[in-house]
């Protein structure tokens, strides 16, 4: 037979104290303890306040077409080509004109390129070491704005007169970015003069770029090497998404918080609570017990 209630008694039990007493002081403490250790332990066990997140974007990476080669022949013979005419005047006895080709692949159509191929062929044979500096624009548009003028370095020993370098290029930071906030400042030629030769020293640029905080790297993958006629190079460049450190704002960091506290404050409450409980029912604190009930 199936019992159904129809009757419920709910006691009720009060502990009451004097407002100046031990018992009063130790209800004060409890309530303090569950507000205040939350936060003590989120601080020291860090990250409570975060300063620094991170997204993913894909940038839109464009070759500026700039760019100065250094080749060097088995007889340590150096041979050197530019974009800058300036630069090819200046070194017209160790110049050597190159043919470019250039080709940006879009695979997944959404306006950025995901790939660049660039392929310098020469007419000397012999090389036994290509340096490259390549020119870049680097651009970031979603959470951060970021807009600069970077270099790409490439160094390579030859074994075949025929290589292909394959590769990604990275965004190296040494500080965040700042939401909304445009970062403007490295978007500067990287040859400061182009009047004066020493502007266009490679090993000058690149000291200059390594004091930013913001750069960019290539990160080699694979190098194919294969016989050929006269010297030919191709660069393999892909641009994938980079992981951009950034700094949040202040609701965003109090969201983060917030969850780490609410997380640590329910710990907290259930301990204290537990203790409280044991205190009050065992009368190890004078107070006055007051028991009611309420009928359902």
């Amino acid at each position: 037979m199936t019992l159904t209630t129809i009757y419920k008694e709910s006691w009720k039990t009060k502990y009451k104290s004097p407002t100046c007493s031990v018992a009063m002081l130790f209800h004060i403490l409890s309530i303090a303890t569950i507000i205040v250790v939350p936060a003590v332990v989120g601080f020291y066990t860090r990250n409570l306040w975060v300063s620094d997140l991170s997204y993913y974007e894909q940038p839109n990476v464009e070759f500026k077409y700039q760019l100065i080669t250094q080749l060097q022949n088995t007889q340590s013979e150096s041979k050197v080509w530019s974009t800058w005419s300036y630069y090819n005047t200046l070194v017209q006895d160790i110049l050597t004109v190159p043919s470019i080709s250039v080709d940006e692949q879009d695979s997944n159509r959404d306006g950025l390129a995901d790939q660049i191929n660039i392929t310098l062929q020469f007419s000397e044979g012999d090389i036994k070491s290509c340096e490259t500096l390549l020119v870049f624009q680097y651009q970031l548009s979603d959470l951060c704005e970021l807009v600069m003028e970077t270099p790409i370095y490439i160094q390579s020993s030859v074994t075949e007169q025929s290589v292909t370098v394959f590769g990604s290029v990275r965004l190296q930071q040494h500080e965040t970015l700042q939401p909304h906030n445009p970062h403007t400042s490295y978007n500067t030629s990287l040859v400061e003069d182009p009047a004066i030769l020493q502007s266009y020293d490679v090993v000058g640029i690149l000291e200059n770029v390594a004091k930013r905080t913001l750069t960019t790297r290539f990160e080699e993958l694979y190098r194919v090497s294969r016989p050929s006629d006269g010297f030919t190079i191709s660069y393999i460049l892909n641009i994938p998404s980079q992981n951009i450190r950034y700094e949040p704002g202040f609701w965003e960091a109090m969201k983060y918080a917030w969850i780490q506290y609410i997380t640590l404050l329910v710990i907290a409450r259930y301990v204290v609570c537990a203790v409280r409980d044991f205190v009050f029912q065992n009368m190890i604190l004078t107070t006055l017990k007051q028991e009611t009930f309420k009928s359902e």
